[in-house]
């Protein structure tokens, strides 16, 4: 699904196509200019990157297709925004491709504009900096739980941003937060980029779905679950054999009162009356043993490493 406009349309409408070259009785005898075919130029509506002049763009202001590298001081809009604005050194690399592809209902910018970076309408980046507020840049929902903002706020930082994302790793996935292992750092060990301390020792690994921590929980550890699981499953089987319990100790006290005749599970009829109460001592007796069966199934599925629907993860862990 494109969104509301079709891909067609991405294409200024003064743009040649094949089409018009076919209606105008054009001779085609190679891939005709400015239709983009088989990845050859695209036409489109030019405009103006205003490249701040602490930086340098691969392409100039226009980049190359629509692709820009930009690095220096590159800021995350205008040249007011960032810490570069301030004067300090804010070293970044941009990748960026489709720059303000929202604007005007996803057709781009219009001809001859001028445009800054815009996090929210180009298109998709990778964001490289030696000091920015990363989340505020990219306009992250902050954990009103933490004291100030949440988030390598004026550190190093890398954003990335597209309509999808992909990490692929074909012998692994790593996400790791703290202090590298080893190395010549002295007692405190690894710093951040600023040269401070790391704090906390192990930060934490936040996955926000919907840019809102609305409901933000910690995650459960499988391990941890499991066995909590199995205490409660164990708790349970002991209220079950008391409940149990009672009930064959009230069938007999009836067989000897008035005669009573159940079976229960693989227990032997005690006598050959059955009036209606035995009959429903029977009945919720029975149904005792067939929940103890089941549960006893229950655990094997999902707490037993051997069940198909085994609850703690054979591929991803977590701390």
């Amino acid at each position: 699904m494109a969104g509301e406009i079709k891909l067609t349309d991405l294409r200024p409408d003064w743009c040649p196509t094949v089409q018009k070259y076919i209606d105008d009785n054009t001779p085609i005898n190679e891939l005709p200019a400015g239709t983009g075919l088989f990845n050859t130029k695209v036409c489109r509506d030019p405009f103006t990157y205003d490249v701040p002049d602490g930086a340098t763009a691969l392409g100039g202001p226009q980049g190359v297709e629509g692709a820009y590298i930009v690095f220096g001081q590159v800021p995350p809009g205008g040249i007011t925004t960032g810490f570069g604005r301030q004067g300090i050194p804010a070293d970044s690399i941009d990748l960026v491709v489709g720059r303000h592809s929202s604007d005007n209902n996803g057709k781009g910018p219009p001809k001859g504009t001028h445009v800054d970076n815009n996090f929210g309408t180009d298109a998709a980046r990778i964001y490289i900096s030696r000091l920015t507020d990363i989340d505020a840049a990219f306009g992250l929902a902050m954990d009103p739980g933490a004291f100030g903002p949440e988030g390598p706020a004026g550190r190093s930082a890398i954003g990335i941003k597209a309509d999808g994302i992909r990490i692929i790793g074909r012998e692994g996935v790593k996400i790791v937060t703290g202090r590298m292992d080893g190395g010549n750092f002295g007692t405190r060990g690894e710093p951040n980029s600023l040269g401070g301390a790391i704090q906390p020792v192990a930060p934490k690994i936040d996955l926000i779905a919907g840019n809102s921590y609305r409901g933000a929980q910690g995650v459960a550890r499988g391990g941890h679950t499991r066995d909590a699981l199995r205490e409660l499953h164990t708790l349970l089987e002991e209220i079950w054999l008391v409940v149990f319990n009672i009930g064959i100790t009230q069938l007999k006290f009836n067989a000897v009162l008035g005669g009573c005749a159940a079976t229960v599970g693989r227990l032997s009829p005690i006598a050959s009356y059955t009036p209606t109460a035995c009959l429903d001592l029977g009945k919720a007796l029975n149904s005792l043993y067939q929940t103890r069966t089941s549960a006893t199934v229950w655990r094997e599925n999902f707490l037993s490493a051997e069940g198909d629907t085994y609850i703690v993860s054979r591929n991803v862990r977590t701390n």
